[in-house]
């Protein structure tokens, strides 16, 4: 059996993650290897698909595999047991997610310049431990040409707090908001010029 990873990211409560969790089986022999059973002790918030064959057997050069998703029903820490009896070997899988708020609300202040030409903005609400994305449309000013301020990412820390900062340095006019990633929201817009 294979796996990349056990480990769910942060998820919105009632909402299902985008990233599977996916456990290969693979039959590298030459005859078939039974596959007894697969149990999930916590199938509400990890269900799973299979396309083996429970109960019967996986053929010589085949692989097959188990897929499992994350829905957590409450917020904070979640986990569940997902055994896989294969070829007379039980493998226990410890997966593990986090439950989000579905709307957090969220704030974000233009805190101005705290060196020069590096502007902060700190935002409060996103999903504890989330990835933040830091959006910036750029007007330049007459004369100046056009400037693509790329995109950032930022981590909240366990409160749901992030403060980001964005150097602006040609004259124009800034736009900037936050996205929670988990969640999908996005902040109010922040604006200021630089002369």
């Amino acid at each position: 059996m294979t796996w990349a990873g056990l480990a769910f990211p942060t998820t919105g409560v009632g909402t299902t993650s985008p990233t599977p969790v996916v456990i290969t089986l693979s039959n590298n022999g030459t005859t078939a290897v039974p596959v007894a059973s697969i149990t999930d002790s916590n199938a509400g918030e990890f269900p799973f698909t299979t396309t083996c064959q429970v109960g019967g057997s996986l053929a010589p050069s085949s692989i097959c595999a188990v897929t499992t998703q994350f829905r957590p029903s409450g917020i904070g820490p979640r986990s569940a047991t997902l055994a896989i009896n294969a070829n007379g070997t039980t493998q226990s899988l410890a997966l593990t997610g986090t439950g989000a708020t579905v709307n957090p609300q969220i704030s974000l202040v233009a805190a101005g310049d705290v060196a020069p030409n590096v502007f902060t903005l700190p935002g409060t609400g996103f999903t504890p431990g989330g990835i933040v994305e830091l959006h910036t449309n750029y007007t330049p000013a007459p004369g100046n040409p056009p400037n693509v301020v790329p995109t950032t990412t930022w981590l909240a820390d366990t409160l749901g707090n992030v403060t980001a900062s964005v150097t602006t340095v040609a004259p124009g006019t800034y736009e900037h908001w936050m996205l929670d990633v988990t969640s999908g929201v996005q902040s109010n817009h922040v604006t200021h010029v630089v002369m």
